[in-house]
């Protein structure tokens, strides 16, 4: 757990969205070394799963461990309501119409 924090911490000043992520729930250590952490979408799987390598590099090489997995589950139900920054505001509605971001991509506009 100390661990997990370390790196959800080392990360905080470059991707605040993923470090909200990685702290919202405790990690939970199953068996055969699988850590299963719950999530509430798939925009945060998505950035979990963007520095997912990292993540494990990170905690193999702490806990000396080199079978270690991550395992994701979402959990709609606790979603917390009203909540969202700018970028889940954006991927959600890119979710709902992907020409929004075809569009943000043709006039060159930055998100």
């Amino acid at each position: 757990m100390d661990k997990w924090r370390k790196f959800a911490y080392s990360i905080k000043l470059k991707d605040l969205d993923l470090y909200s992520t990685l702290s919202a729930n405790d990690p939970i250590l199953k068996d055969n070394f699988r850590i299963e952490l719950g999530i509430y979408n798939t925009t945060q799987e998505s950035d979990i799963n963007s520095k997912r390598k990292d993540l494990l590099r990170y905690l193999r090489k702490q806990l000396n461990n080199t079978i270690l997995d991550l395992h994701l589950v979402i959990d709609k139900s606790k979603e917390p309501k009203g909540v969202f920054t700018e970028k889940d505001k954006y991927k959600k509605l890119v979710e709902k119409n992907p020409k929004v971001d075809e569009l943000r991509k043709k006039f060159g506009l930055s998100f």
